[in-house]
């Protein structure tokens, strides 16, 4: 339920874009890109159904690492390279977008949240405070402001559910 929220509102900032200015500043390296390298391992054992694989490679991600630059990746797309496209790659983008998005929340909330909240409540604090913290390490490797709106908005969302978890085994 939480994440039809999020979705609606990401989609309409995604859709309708906004007036705040976002420029990549000519790195070669986005924090984005750098999750995306690193979701995808998770992210395609998920779309396979491979659940306990992607929680398993989502937990072993190294989000502090800062590989190159991935050419094409859907997630580091910027909003004035969005918006640069044409009307038919636009449209284009935007269902890859979602669907990875869509991955990606699934992922976190039904495979890596469940884990940390099921650590948890077998009392190992500290397996579950891995997976949380590996959450809250995702959304902020999202968060980045070259990116467009709604993957930052899907890292900040991401993030909070890592804080609200924290929170609750003592962190």
């Amino acid at each position: 339920m939480k994440y039809l929220i999020i979705t609606g509102a990401m989609a309409a900032i995604m859709f309708a874009g906004c007036s705040k200015n976002i420029s990549s500043g000519g790195s070669t390296t986005l924090p984005t890109a750098q999750a995306d390298a690193i979701l995808q391992p998770a992210l395609t054992a998920w779309q396979q159904g491979d659940k306990a694989t992607a929680v398993s490679n989502f937990l072993a991600a190294d989000w502090s690492a800062r590989p190159s630059s991935v050419s094409g990746s859907i997630l580091s797309l910027t909003k004035d390279q969005y918006h640069a496209l044409s009307d038919a790659d636009r449209q284009a983008k935007s269902v890859q977008v979602t669907t990875q998005l869509k991955a990606l929340r699934d992922m976190t909330e039904h495979g890596v949240e469940q884990a940390g909240l099921d650590a948890a409540s077998k009392g190992d604090t500290a397996q579950a405070r891995k997976y949380f913290m590996s959450l809250k390490q995702c959304g902020t490797a999202l968060d980045s402001p070259d990116v467009m709106q709604i993957v930052q908005l899907t890292g900040q969302a991401i993030k909070k559910i890592a804080d609200k978890e924290m929170a609750k085994i003592g962190q």
